[in-house]
């Protein structure tokens, strides 16, 4: 069992405790600069560091990343160790790992101060705690898209009934034909009762990368703020959070930064801190974006199993990533374009509209018919993608991750035209 001084390390040697770890040390083997997107041997050495299911392709990485081996180790001792003695293992994991490193760590990801975030335990709770906490009066708009997580859409749901406000849904075509439209679509729901604007980064449903800076700056002109649905997004766009010119950004850890699941984090300007009721009433003495993270006792053992990857991520960087995993969405899509004509894909193919999250539709076939098929006839996990709210979306979520390999692509591929021979 891994002893408490060895967590309680991380707190103030920087990941001392793990100095030594198959991670770090695959970690340090990550930094050569020359390593592009099709270098299959390295990105080889990459999927090493984890433990995948053998069974299926992974195709369904814009749900849930898989975490790193060693964060997985760190996360099960962890848990052992704190539950041996809880009443004394939790305050001191908050106090030595997660409010320290961990928050570091997580602030330095996305290139903000540690003191203008909140950890909480996924993007729905940081989002939500802006969606429904944000002061508003009987009338006032909110923007957003019929393309946003449909959580979100919840929440709005919920505020439209319990307050009044007005919701300006706005439906962007699929495919969008340029940022521009997307730009000009968003500016012009907009009005002088516009308060808050919700942008998804990109959207779960089809894969569209927004404008935010072009959209936020709309939005400030008529007085309005903005949140950022970033859960798509953080771990793979090299810019800062505060570059994107949004008032509020809410994620989680576990997709693309692929952390354990049971973290998220929520950034404002500190400006709106004071404002923004929280979800669950924190204690008289809590400051800041401190007010957004009490919810009680808190499973503290996911803190430290961050840290592992966190530190891929730092040696890979975001802009890597995002080269390697628009690589492979180019390396499928094409081949798919090509044998299948009447596909029909959700985003256009500049790469600038995505982040190698695609939706493609079968003409003539059901969603939830090839998601069946591609499980059982070829061990390719997908998302078969429908909305209520977006009855035109109707297509296969393909979302591979950096270490996909081409071969995998290629059983995809061959799913896909065998799904429109039988449909």
């Amino acid at each position: 069992m891994t002893k408490r001084r060895d967590f309680l390390t991380l707190g103030t040697g920087a990941l001392g405790a793990l100095a030594l770890s198959p991670t770090l040390a695959l970690a340090r083997d990550l930094t050569r600069p020359s390593a592009l997107p099709d270098d299959e041997r390295f990105w080889a050495q990459v999927r090493k560091g984890y433990a995948l299911d053998p069974k299926l392709v992974n195709l369904d990485h814009g749900w849930t990343n898989p975490a790193p081996a060693e964060a997985m180790d760190v996360l099960v001792r962890g848990a052992r160790d704190l539950e041996s003695l809880p009443a004394d293992r939790i305050p001191r994991f908050w106090e030595n790992v997660t409010n320290t490193t961990v928050r570091a760590a997580i602030a330095g990801a996305m290139g903000v101060p540690p003191g203008e975030i909140a950890l909480v335990r996924n993007a729905t709770e940081a989002l939500d705690t802006v969606l429904l906490g944000l002061p508003l009066e009987r009338g006032d708009e909110i923007v957003c898209s019929a393309h946003d997580y449909y959580a979100m859409l919840d929440a709005l749901d919920q505020r439209k009934a319990r307050d009044g406000v007005v919701l300006r849904m706005v439906r962007p075509p699929v495919p969008a034909p340029s940022l521009d439209a997307l730009v000009e679509l968003y500016a012009a729901a907009m009005g002088p009762r516009t308060k808050l604007v919700l942008l998804t980064h990109p959207s779960n449903l089809t894969g569209q990368l927004l404008p935010v800076r072009r959209i936020a700056e709309a939005a400030h002109r008529v007085g309005a703020e903005v949140v950022v649905d970033g859960a798509q997004s953080l771990g793979l766009l090299e810019d800062p959070v505060t570059s994107l010119g949004c008032d509020y950004y809410g994620a989680s850890l576990h997709k693309w930064l692929s952390a354990p699941v049971g973290m998220g984090v929520l950034w404002m300007r500190p400006e709106h801190a004071g404002k923004v009721w929280p979800l669950v009433p924190p204690g008289a003495s809590a400051k800041g974006m401190g007010r957004f993270e009490w919810i009680g006792t808190n499973p503290e053992y996911v803190g430290p199993a961050l840290l592992p990857a966190l530190e891929i991520q730092r040696s890979l960087g975001a802009a890597r990533k995002l080269a390697r995993l628009r690589y492979l969405n180019r390396y499928w899509r094409t081949r798919a374009a090509a044998a299948l004509p009447e596909a029909r894909f959700y985003t256009n193919d500049d790469e600038t509209m995505g982040c190698g999250l695609c939706l493609v539709e079968v003409p003539g076939a059901d969603a939830e018919a090839v998601q069946k098929r591609l499980r059982e006839r070829h061990g390719v996990l997908v998302q078969a993608m429908s909305s209520g709210r977006a009855p035109e979306i109707r297509g296969i979520r393909v979302t591979p991750n950096v270490y996909t390999s081409l071969g995998e692509l290629d059983r995809l591929l061959a799913g896909l035209r065998e799904s429109a021979v039988a449909r």
